[in-house]
């Protein structure tokens, strides 16, 4: 059979429920997934065909035709929403078996906590609900794999890894190591995490993944920031064409305040991968920081169009908009801030709390901006106590300095309770 014409379709059958909801898989799959990839042109002629193995299968095993798709198939496109365990159990086949050809998928409504092992992978967001939605998703699939199908760029830093660790000589090897690393970050154990990846790296300095799983961590406590750059600028050395790799040199060069650097690095991010909102965010940051903020407001409206309305690019350019133009206009944003605020309070009720403390922070934002004020400095107080250094709080106080006071009374008292809480965190 000729797998060079199919894009098999990785997601959950039938109806399934996530988190409280239940999402029509089938239906996706028939009026998004299918006709988006049948539009995806192919260099040699002809076009995409999708593949699904309950949709069309050629044996008398489903199980045969799944792994043969993952094996050969030219495309690969995976709805990790939901967090299905077959979904990744398949994504990780195809990861070990192809270092180009696969997409990763999200319903951007459901921003689930990610496995540590895939939280470096930008998954490229959708919704499907209403059809203007499902018309724009069509759309934006299509030119993900139209672009991927064209460049055939490595989308599969595993492969890169296990090349890397194929040619290291046998007293490099470090799988023990590396295992009890990831033990130790299920076990909530980061610090332990971090000296077993130090010397993990110590014994093999060229494996690009496993220095940003370090700078991940090390950003997460509380951003060690000169370390964090350091493996950051090694992983895109061994990997130049990691677009994660980039965008989290970029970030850590922009809260060092190299700000030509990180701009450049982000910028190379966004090359690799325009649909990257999180690098088109950070860079954005940095203009803000350069206070070009019409440039910034740009950027913040490509990142939450990029990412159907992500929680940070979100309020970041409602900030903005209200800064630059004096007023804010919520009457078309009611839908947006109701998404955002059901996902932010779900991660502020985890135990522990999720992304802590900026899922405070957001929190106390958007009941402010919906006129709120003593929920806004509850929260305020909340991400304060959930803070382990003041620039964690200053942040959200330069944001909050921007908004014009007359429309939120409140904001003042929340600045003023923040710059309190500044002198007294860990500098």
């Amino acid at each position: 059979m000729d797998y060079s014409k199919d894009c098999f379709a990785v997601m959950p059958f039938g109806k399934k429920p996530v988190q409280g909801n239940e999402i029509d898989f089938d239906w996706i799959y028939d009026n998004v997934f299918a006709p988006a990839i049948k539009a995806v042109p192919l260099p040699e002629g002809g076009s995409l065909e999708p593949r699904r193995t309950d949709k069309d299968f050629v044996t008398s095993d489903i199980s045969v035709d799944m792994f043969r798709y993952l094996e050969y198939s030219r495309m690969v496109i995976a709805d990790i929403t939901g967090l299905n365990a077959n979904v990744f159990y398949e994504l990780g086949l195809r990861h070990r078996g192809r270092q180009s050809g696969t997409a990763i998928l999200r319903q951007v409504q459901y921003e689930d906590k990610l496995p540590f092992d895939i939280s470096h992978i930008k998954a490229f967001p959708y919704r499907y609900q209403p059809d203007a939605d499902a018309a724009k998703a069509r759309e934006d699939i299509t030119t993900l794999l139209t672009n991927s199908v064209k460049e055939d760029r490595t989308d599969n830093i595993v492969q890169l890894a296990l090349e890397q660790e194929r040619q290291a000589p046998p007293a490099d090897k470090i799988d023990d190591l590396l295992h009890d690393a990831e033990k130790a970050i299920r076990s909530m154990d980061p610090a332990k995490a971090v000296a077993l990846y130090r010397d993990a790296i110590a014994k093999n300095p060229s494996n690009p993944i496993v220095r940003l799983k370090l700078a991940l961590l090390l950003k997460d406590q509380g951003g060690k920031w000169p370390e964090v750059l350091e493996h950051c600028t090694e992983a895109v050395r061994l990997a130049p064409d990691w677009p994660d790799a980039w965008r989290e040199k970029g970030i850590a060069e922009g809260k060092l305040k190299k700000a030509d650097d990180a701009k450049a690095s982000l910028q190379k991010a966004i090359e690799l991968n325009p649909h990257d909102y999180d690098a088109l965010a950070s860079l954005a940051g940095v203009l803000k920081r350069e206070a070009d903020l019409e440039g910034s407001l740009k950027l913040y409206q490509q990142s939450t169009k990029e990412s159907n309305g992500n929680t940070y690019p979100l309020l970041n350019e409602l900030v903005l908009e209200a800064h630059l133009r004096g007023r804010l206009d919520l009457s078309k944003r009611g839908l947006q801030l109701k998404r955002s605020e059901k996902v932010r309070r779900e991660h502020v009720n985890d135990k522990p709390p999720y992304d802590s403390p900026w899922c405070f922070f957001d929190l106390a934002l958007l009941r402010l901006l919906q006129g709120d004020g003593q929920e806004f400095l509850k929260l305020t107080e909340d991400g304060c106590l959930n803070s382990n250094a003041a620039w964690m709080a200053k942040t959200f106080r330069d944001t909050l300095e921007l908004l014009p006071a007359d429309q939120f009374p409140a904001v003042n008292e929340g600045i003023t309770y923040l710059k309190d809480a500044e002198e007294q965190l860990p500098s």
